[in-house]
């Protein structure tokens, strides 16, 4: 505890700092060059989201909610989607598309997804005896890779290709999805004709 002559000490060596106001003319100079200022401008979209410090914003927490909750429910989804058994792919249980040699089918692929994706990596391999089809001739590729975005639901691909003879295929595939990854097979049977 601090004595009382301390304390009064104390006092006195603050009072002897104290400066003096500036003089009378300097809050009038003052006073004119803000108001020539005008007002400020108003802060930017970032200073309204974050605060200065020691106060709250609405705005940044509500923001924060959002974000953790798409977070929560993106995570959910994705272990959801993984946690479910696949059935062990039969060749009678798959949908065979039958098409004879002489001619191009359009295989259409059905990539069905929960929510929009921006950015899906899709890959379609074909097996010996199958060709790509485009502008009138084969490829000569046994594998395509692209990116697309897939909307929420059916996303409809159509694949032109052509038996080079009769016997039963499968066309495999895969559609990478940030951390997710399908595949499927198509199986195709191509016929004399």
């Amino acid at each position: 505890m601090t004595e009382p002559r301390e304390t009064d000490d104390l006092r006195e060596r603050l009072r002897a700092l104290r400066v003096d106001p500036p003089d009378a003319g300097f809050s009038s100079a003052l006073h004119r060059r803000l108001a020539a200022a005008g007002p400020p401008d108003p802060p930017g979209f970032w200073r309204r989201l974050v605060p200065p410090t020691g106060q709250r914003s609405p705005l940044l927490w509500s923001a924060f909610a959002g974000a953790a909750v798409c977070a929560l429910l993106i995570a959910v989804g994705l272990s959801f989607s993984r946690s479910r058994p696949r059935p062990p792919a039969q060749d009678s249980a798959l949908a065979t598309v039958e098409f004879p040699a002489t001619k191009v089918a359009m295989v259409r692929i059905n990539l069905s997804a929960e929510a929009a994706v921006q950015s899906a990596q899709i890959q379609v391999t074909l097996p010996e005896g199958l060709v790509f089809w485009a502008d009138g001739q084969e490829l000569a590729q046994r594998s395509f890779t692209w990116s697309q975005p897939l909307q929420a639901g059916d996303n409809d691909i159509p694949i032109a290709v052509r038996g080079l003879r009769a016997g039963h295929y499968r066309m495999t595939v895969t559609a990478k999805m940030g951390n997710a990854q399908v595949e499927d097979d198509v199986l195709l049977e191509v016929v004399d004709g």
